[in-house]
């Protein structure tokens, strides 16, 4: 059996966040149909209270990496995909990250997450 990563679990919370009602005017979208998967709730509430407490702007680069990730960003390749999530990010927060600061927000997190869950 294979070994839980930081990712795993960072995707068990995308899954989990994608679980219940949508609400707004958030575009469905049923994230098991990539992964079967079964979701553990507990770990995804911690990723989930863990993600809560960052700023939004940090917040935001998890979101479109992870949950947002196929529902916004799909069709897009990495570079281009971290591109338009800052751009996104800016409008929405007018914090402008770099290319260099998403990544090491979205590094951090990881790490983070690896550090209490692993």
């Amino acid at each position: 059996m294979r070994e839980i990563t930081a990712e795993d679990l960072l995707w068990n919370w995308a899954r989990w966040c994608w679980s219940g009602e949508t609400v707004g005017n958030m575009t469905p979208y049923v994230s098991w149909e990539d992964d079967h998967r079964p979701i553990n709730h507990e770990h995804a509430q911690i990723v989930d209270e863990m993600h809560r407490g960052l700023p939004h702007h940090e917040g935001m680069v998890i979101t479109a990496e992870y949950p947002q990730k196929n529902a916004m960003f799909g069709e897009l390749h990495a570079r281009a995909r971290q591109e338009s999530a800052r751009r996104w990010i800016g409008q929405v927060t007018d914090v402008w990250l770099t290319e260099h600061e998403y990544l090491l927000y979205l590094g951090l997190f990881k790490n983070q997450v690896e550090r209490r869950l692993l």
